[in-house]
């Protein structure tokens, strides 16, 4: 089977800027979104036909979420969990900023660091039955070659190379890479703001993530397969 992975990433910068630490911007998440290829256009078909009908014409993110279009980030939301996409997955990893030491575990280069994380997300996602295509949001890298390094790396468990390719696309240019937005960005919210977040609409999207998979957004274990949340735990322990 061929899929393709929509991968994205929330407050990175506490990487490097610990000093941008504080009690509701702590936690960094990098999320994908797994689809499988034969699901792609019939994907991106929908999600451009809730734009549509909810008057979307520019990128849409997490950022832009509020009251006024709570409804249509409902509608994404019920999208995800629809049977017809039961295979269309979303796994996110996420870190405690506090607990990162680039000059201890990455030779003082926070750049290195990000990427382990990165392979984190994708390397028990993988397997040998399937061949994949990873998309992920531009950022600039100080190193030109950390995406192919990142490609090389995750290939070592292969017999054969099973990740075809990892590229660099345009946020504005994928609604699907939107739609993975939305999904970590409630899982970035909750972490980060828990009940205490001041936007309403932030809140309430939340919930309805919550309500539509029966329980609090929190660390899954690791066979939960729709939304799966990997909580990175530098300080001894993964989960």
């Amino acid at each position: 089977m061929q899929i393709d992975l929509y991968c994205d990433e929330s407050r990175q910068d506490l990487l490097a800027n610990k000093e941008a630490i504080t009690s509701n911007n702590r936690y960094v998440s990098i999320g994908g979104l797994l689809v499988p290829r034969d699901k792609r256009d019939l994907l991106k078909q929908r999600l451009n036909d809730l734009k549509l009908k909810y008057g979307i014409v520019k990128e849409f993110k997490w950022g832009n979420v509020s009251e006024n279009k709570l409804d249509f980030y409902k509608a994404l939301v019920n999208l995800f969990f629809e049977a017809e996409f039961r295979d269309v997955c979303f796994r996110c990893v996420v870190i405690d900023a506090l607990e990162i030491d680039n000059e201890k575990y990455n030779d003082d280069d926070q750049e290195l660091g990000y990427y382990k994380f990165y392979y984190q997300l994708i390397h028990n996602w993988v397997n040998s039955r399937d061949k994949y295509y990873i998309f992920t949001d531009y950022k600039t890298n100080k190193e030109k070659d950390r995406l192919q390094e990142l490609r090389r790396i995750l290939n070592r468990q292969f017999v054969q190379d099973n990740v075809e390719i990892i590229q660099a696309i345009d946020s504005a240019e994928s609604v699907i890479l939107q739609f993975q937005n939305i999904l970590m960005g409630t899982v970035s919210y909750k972490y980060n703001y828990r009940e205490n977040g001041s936007s309403i609409a932030k809140l309430q999207l939340v919930s309805y993530v919550e309500e539509k998979l029966g329980r609090k957004i929190g660390a899954t274990n690791s066979a939960e397969y729709k939304f799966n949340i990997f909580r990175i735990n530098l300080s001894g322990g993964n989960r």
